[in-house]
């Protein structure tokens, strides 16, 4: 007999998704809620059980932008936390699993069809080999997958996102002062997400003198589908730090099983994204530009990737 699995995820930050698989199978597409307490996640959850018909549930699994301590999921970006205890009592399992967002997407790549990446630059993946995964929207997060000799991947939590910005260009310099002298330390998440983005074209309109408003990153962005040069400028900027962070983590990590990037913002600018200035800075590695240079960068595609990933924790 099949057995049922409760999937959510809660790190959008606007929304939750929630989805239900068979043990063993991939998800369907997933249902979207309204969440901003604890109330309306447990009011979500039922609805969405309701709807299916409340089909005896086998485990649950919950990802959110944050991180579990002492059984409770802490998730800063949110006004509440989930405690495992509760939730359990709450759905009536034994079996709950609380991932951090970046796990759960970097555990889906293995089952991601040919379809649903593309290759941005460089090589061939190597087989059971360390596979790395940058996801950027609102923040900016990291996680890295580990063969582990036996066909299956362990997961590696990470906080690269918050790793030291560093520059290269003249220009990248005067962004980070600006963005210093307003936050202090400049991590990379700063440059490499939606608030990043709106950052640096307000920056970018500082030195140009332009006292127009300030634009959300939807905005910069929608104004560099229509030709505007200052706010293309300011995607670009942002997709070389994303380039110059995929180098670096491919040095450190060694993942030669490739490089995935993923995420909203990503998404967000679409054909913006310029494939070959990303794979001219990614390759930029001096003595290790060859090295770098076998490891394959991968724009993962795919809807639902937390989902399809925490589904992998049952198999």
């Amino acid at each position: 007999m099949a057995e049922t699995i409760l999937l959510t995820d809660i790190s959008n930050g606007m929304y939750m998704k929630v989805a239900l698989a068979e043990r063993g199978e991939r998800p369907g597409h997933s249902t979207h809620y309204a969440c901003e307490t604890l109330d309306e996640f447990k009011s979500a959850l039922r609805d969405f059980l309701e709807r299916c018909d409340n089909p005896p549930i086998k485990g649950a699994a919950l990802s959110a932008g944050g991180w579990e301590e002492h059984g409770v999921m802490a998730m800063p970006n949110h006004r509440f936390k989930i405690s495992r205890s509760e939730m359990r009592d709450f759905l009536g399992v034994q079996r709950l699993n609380l991932v951090n967002d970046c796990v759960a997407k970097a555990l889906a790549i293995p089952r991601l069809g040919r379809d649903e990446k593309i290759r941005v630059c460089g090589g061939e993946e190597v087989e059971e080999q360390v596979i790395a995964l940058i996801n950027s929207h609102r923040g900016l997060g990291q996680a890295g997958l580990a063969p582990d000799g036996m066909g299956n991947y362990t997961a590696m939590p990470c906080e690269g996102g918050h790793s030291d910005l560093t520059c290269v260009t003249e220009l990248e310099f005067q962004v980070m002062r600006a963005l210093s002298r307003k936050y202090g330390h400049v991590s990379r998440e700063r440059v490499i997400s939606f608030p990043g983005l709106a950052d640096i074209f307000a920056i970018l309109s500082e030195f140009e003198k332009d006292p127009s408003p300030r634009l959300s990153a939807e905005e910069v962005i929608a104004h560099a589908a229509g030709g505007d040069d200052r706010a293309l400028k300011a995607i670009n900027l942002s997709m070389g730090w994303l380039a110059v962070m995929a180098s670096d983590i491919a040095l450190i990590l060694g993942a030669r099983g490739g490089v995935y990037i993923a995420g909203e913002y990503l998404d967000a600018i679409g054909d913006l994204f310029d494939a070959d200035a990303f794979a001219a800075r990614y390759h930029d590695k001096g003595r290790l530009k060859d090295y770098v240079g076998e490891i394959p960068v991968y724009r993962a595609t795919a809807e639902d990737m937390e989902v399809i990933g925490l589904a992998t924790l049952f198999d």
